[in-house]
């Protein structure tokens, strides 16, 4: 978000290169500051086109070589429009603040020395003759203007430097703390889903556990629903079993004794049955649902 911002704003200066280029070059009857306005678009726009191309591609080595054109290109244009007299040395603070936002801490002081030793550089070369502003028919040479003037854009340049990477740093951390914090949501968020699914689970136990208990609060008065019918029954096999042995019938005798283990199996069956009863869980829904 901070390079969309910031390439924007490229874009903006841009305009505002070409617009005071305009007026410059229409204050002169000569050719030459039209070539140079156009040199000076075209190089800027070149630049912008690959600032947008590191937003797209992030890469230290490209955002590395797009300060060094910037500052390349800023001393450039200084010379062509004039050396001390131009209107364009603030064209470094483009250097200057790409380079805060884009390398952490000393990035923009770094580029903002190195654009004032590209200043001095140029300063030097005009006063050894060894070169002479494009646009000035005379360069006259004035050791306290020109260090007033080194001294002046320096103190502007690291000014800038700080504030951005100031900002830059400032801007970095509330994106860390963002994302932080968007972590910490999410976390949670998948924390509450998990609480939220245990939660439906158990109310699914729940219900389940008191169908359980509904169930065997009725099974627990089952003996006492088969207790009077295996009374019936017992009765019924001693007669059985008396005229058995009155008849001296084996067979019958035989199958009157496997009736009567049987039947003292169910009574085993319903003995344990009578524990199921002894449970509190049990006592609470009979009373619940004897009214």
């Amino acid at each position: 978000m901070m390079f969309s911002w910031w390439s924007k704003i490229r874009w903006f200066i841009v305009i505002v290169l070409f617009a005071i280029g305009l007026l410059r070059v229409n204050q002169t009857t000569q050719a030459y500051p039209t070539v140079i306005l156009v040199i000076t678009f075209v190089g800027i726009s070149i630049l912008n086109i690959l600032f947008q191309l590191q937003i797209l591609f992030p890469n230290q080595i490209i955002g590395a070589v797009q300060i060094v054109l910037d500052i390349i290109f800023a001393t450039i244009v200084v010379h062509l429009t004039g050396g001390l007299e131009s209107h364009f040395v603030w064209i470094y603070l483009i250097a200057i603040i790409t380079a805060s936002l884009s390398i952490e801490k000393a990035g923009g002081f770094i580029s903002a020395m190195i654009g004032s030793m590209c200043m001095l550089m140029l300063v030097i070369t005009y006063n050894f003759g060894w070169l002479t502003p494009v646009t000035a028919i005379t360069h006259n040479i004035s050791v306290p203007e020109q260090t007033i003037f080194l001294l002046s854009y320096t103190a502007l340049f690291s000014g800038m430097a700080f504030i951005s990477s100031f900002i830059s740093n400032m801007l970095r951390l509330l994106n860390s703390h963002n994302k932080d914090m968007s972590e910490k949501i999410e976390s949670m968020q998948k924390q509450v889903e998990n609480i939220q699914q245990e939660t439906l689970r158990s109310r699914e136990n729940i219900s389940n556990y008191r169908e359980v208990v509904k169930t065997g609060a009725k099974i627990s008065t089952l003996d006492h629903d088969i207790n009077n019918p295996l009374t019936i029954i017992s009765l019924s096999i001693r007669r059985v079993k008396k005229a058995a042995q009155e008849y001296k019938d084996e067979k019958l005798i035989k199958s009157a004794n496997q009736m009567s283990e049987a039947i003292n199996n169910i009574n085993g069956i319903l003995v344990r049955l009578q524990e199921l009863k002894r449970l509190e869980l049990i006592k609470e829904e009979r009373k619940k649902s004897q009214g």
